[in-house]
């Protein structure tokens, strides 16, 4: 979410003359900060803790979606959710156990304990695994840990047998995004099949916070605020954007994400 509230802080500094400073650090870090009374707003793309929800006010800013990806040149396109968990849960271990031609390990790429895209992904993928536990670990001794995506996306790039996982809006072609369950890596297609990795975005404040705050939240929710997070690859809240223009705006000149759809 770092790039997205960077783009919103600087719009918004050039609308209004007031500076709001952004600063990494993590979707946990963020609702730790502002309940302590470090910062004012907190961004996080998991869902906030019950403990959490209890002080703050929190808005859903927009809507994202995660690709699994693998370096390039892998054959693999699809992947089912159960080949998935499998990778995750270290059962399956080896391309070659995915159908590929390939007999070589799965270098896993993750995220560090406490990310959102890593939170996100283990809701999304192992909450219906029979081994739920599994997804509460994923890292293990053959995991590269990363802590950002782009740290993950040029991981993904470098290591011929690495998978991991990307925001939609960091897709290009120096990965390859797969298929997931036969469902296309496509912003339309996430909205309207049963592609699983589908997530919200959220700001949050203390609840009783002053006009400034507000001031701001508003603004990000305001049809100009939407505008940027359109720009920058995401989905607005009020779907105003239909998801096929949300996919031709990510494309451009560019290939859609994963590559062209076949």
């Amino acid at each position: 979410m770092l790039p997205l509230s960077e783009h919103l802080a600087t719009h918004y500094r050039k609308e209004t003359r007031v500076e709001v400073l952004v600063q990494g650090g993590g979707s946990s870090a963020g609702p730790i900060a502002v309940l302590n009374r470090i910062a004012q707003i907190a961004a996080s793309s998991r869902t906030f803790t019950d403990e959490e929800s209890k002080n703050l006010k929190v808005f859903t800013i927009a809507h994202d979606v995660l690709a699994i990806v693998v370096h390039p040149s892998n054959p693999i396109k699809n992947i089912t959710t159960e080949q998935l968990q499998g990778i995750l849960s270290g059962k399956i271990t080896n391309w070659k156990e995915l159908g590929t031609p390939l007999s070589k390990p799965i270098q896993l790429i993750n995220d560090s304990s406490g990310n959102g895209t890593r939170t996100a992904l283990e809701e999304r993928v192992m909450e219906k695994s029979k081994d739920k536990k599994a997804g509460s670990n994923l890292i293990t001794l053959m995991s590269v840990v990363t802590n950002s995506s782009s740290e993950m996306k040029a991981n993904i790039a470098n290591f011929k047998y690495a998978i991991g996982y990307l925001p939609f809006s960091y897709l290009d072609n120096t990965v390859k995004a797969l298929f997931i369950d036969g469902v296309p890596p496509t912003y339309a297609a996430a909205y309207k099949s049963n592609y699983p990795l589908f997530r919200d975005l959220y700001y949050a404040i203390r609840k009783g916070s002053s006009g400034l705050e507000l001031a701001y939240i508003y603004y990000v929710l305001s049809p100009e605020g939407q505008d940027i997070v359109v720009q920058e690859g995401f989905l607005p809240v009020s779907f105003i954007t239909t998801v096929e223009e949300l996919d031709r705006i990510k494309t451009g000149k560019k290939q859609i994400p994963g590559g062209t759809i076949e």
